[in-house]
């Protein structure tokens, strides 16, 4: 259980000349904060270093490590890193402790799960997958996400109650208050599940739960082809259709967190509006997600006037659709329209928030630059000004990513000391 430490406001006999840690508890809190960040940043540090880097005074800084140190965030290495060895009397080293806890991503899909562990630096200590393409019901896909996780722990050879935070992403329009899925059409029994709820049951830690798409936008933006960039759209592109928005770092979700949700856009003449059809795709979707290719290249392979190595084959793939393009006409002329159709529906974004980059990824992202190339010459054209278009450097593991980022976001802003505090009462708290 997390236990919450007042060790910034006991009233505690301090060294002299330590100005910095006699003020009030919010100053204090401050400091914390402030050296945390700087060790964080480029530790193991001398203490010398730490008040240069921070600027606070040594005194200070000191009395920080002994509140950091008691709380467990960090500690003393017994010999310094090769490269800071110097003669004379060794210097203590301080480091932030990544180990003092851990925090779980969990990526929910219709074919697989996925999970990783992280330290509180972010490193992988642990991950498993699960196939859940057969699953009937939300018990079953339940089953294969607990086994999972219990795999990846265990590859970790770390305790369940040694996660600080969890971060899940699932399909669908989520109610992250709440951490239930309002609509999930992809996933049988998911709609109105308690996904929160359910999880809860493994871990002492808070549970975050968030619409798939919007992490893997903090993924890209965190470890992808996106690193830093101010406005970032992801573009997660496969059966479904869905998009990601992130803007100076924070995501973007909308009032009823439906934003980004074009796979229900009417650009392409519906007459029937944003209505999904029996297997709950909306309108967009209809025209360009992985079905809509298939029926697309079926439909002009089966004309005799045209010879084709994607007639008659009714185990066709999508990746064959692309890999046949440069030489096969019909599958040229697929891509192409397919391509055509993608850029109607990305211009209006585009135009709306002007982004740094967009991000696409997702199964069909897998068919390579030859895709890209074609939506890019067709969307340049629909817009104002040109907007880089990149491929997911991270793949199937974009969602994930940005679950362990958003986990790692929760611990900062909980459990650590911030130099941005405005809360006296926080205190420091003991992983």
């Amino acid at each position: 259980m997390l236990r919450y430490y007042a060790l910034v406001t006991r009233g505690r006999q301090e060294p002299p000349g330590t100005s910095g840690t006699t003020g009030p508890p919010l100053l204090r809190l401050i400091n914390q904060g402030k050296v945390l960040a700087v060790l964080r940043a480029g530790g193991p540090l001398r203490v010398g270093e730490l008040a240069r880097l921070s600027g606070l005074s040594r005194p200070t800084v000191s009395h920080v490590i002994d509140q950091l140190s008691e709380a467990g965030w960090v500690d003393y290495l017994d010999r310094a890193p090769d490269a800071q060895r110097q003669l004379g009397r060794p210097a203590r080293v301080v480091r932030f402790r990544a180990d003092a806890g851990y925090v779980l991503g969990i990526d929910i899909g219709p074919h697989q799960t996925a999970v990783l562990v992280a330290d509180l630096d972010g490193r992988t200590v642990g991950s498993a997958r699960r196939i859940t393409s057969s699953a009937q019901d939300q018990h079953q896909l339940l089953a294969a996400v607990r086994s999972a996780v219990d795999t990846a722990l265990s590859a970790a050879g770390i305790a369940h109650d040694a996660v600080l935070s969890v971060a899940v992403g699932s399909p669908g329009i989520i109610d992250r208050d709440a951490g239930t899925v309002v609509q999930a059409p992809g996933l049988p029994g998911w709609t109105t599940l308690d996904l929160k709820q359910q999880l809860r049951r493994f871990f002492r830690c808070p549970v975050l739960v968030d619409n798939d798409v919007n992490l893997a936008v903090l993924g890209e933006r965190w470890r992808g082809v996106a690193r830093d960039a101010d406005t970032v759209v992801f573009v997660l592109w496969g059966e479904r259709v869905g998009a990601g928005i992130c803007i100076r770092g924070q995501l973007h979700r909308g009032k009823g967190d439906a934003a980004g949700e074009i796979g229900y856009l009417t650009v392409l003449g519906d007459d029937d509006g944003a209505q999904p059809d029996d297997e709950g795709r909306g309108p967009f979707e209809r025209e360009v997600g992985a079905s809509a290719i298939l029926r697309l290249a079926r439909t002009l392979a089966a004309d005799p006037a045209r010879a084709s190595v994607l007639a008659d084959r009714p185990d066709l793939d999508v990746p064959e659709v692309f890999a046949a393009a440069g030489d096969d006409p019909v599958a040229r002329e697929v891509v192409d329209t397919i391509a055509v159709r993608l850029a109607r529906g990305l211009a209006p974004l585009l135009l709306t928030l002007d982004p740094d980059v967009l991000v696409i990824g997702g199964g069909i992202s897998r068919a390579g630059p030859r895709i890209l190339d074609s939506v890019d010459q067709h969307l340049q054209r629909l817009v104002l000004t040109p907007t880089p278009l990149r491929l997911s450097a991270l793949g199937g593991d974009a969602v994930v990513t940005g679950a362990i980022r958003y986990a790692l976001d929760d611990v900062q802003a909980r459990l650590l000391p911030s130099a941005d505090a405005t809360d006296p009462a926080a205190g420091i708290r003991q992983p």
